[in-house]
């Protein structure tokens, strides 16, 4: 990166200070991620048959339920109001 944030991390880490935070994603964006996430997932398990990949895919689809819902709680509790359909 051109920022030089790798640089200034490992300087924290060496200072014994807090990293700085890289860059956050746009809250919306991220939402929106997290919404295909949990689609894939749900497509994902919707296609698989064998049992242990079951256990997979639930694993995979619950997480990115509750990430998604928890962005979504945070974007309320900030009074974000963003919707792609509009």
């Amino acid at each position: 990166m051109k920022d030089g944030w790798p640089k200034r991390m490992l300087a924290g880490l060496i200072d014994n200070e807090p990293a700085p935070s890289p860059p956050a994603q746009a809250l919306p964006d991220a939402i929106e991620q997290a919404r295909r996430e949990w689609l894939c997932a749900q497509n994902y398990y919707n296609s698989v048959s064998d049992t242990d990949l079951v256990d997979h895919a639930v694993y995979l689809m619950q997480a990115a339920e509750k990430k998604y819902i928890y962005l979504l709680k945070k974007a309320r509790r900030e009074g974000i109001t963003f919707s792609p359909y509009n």
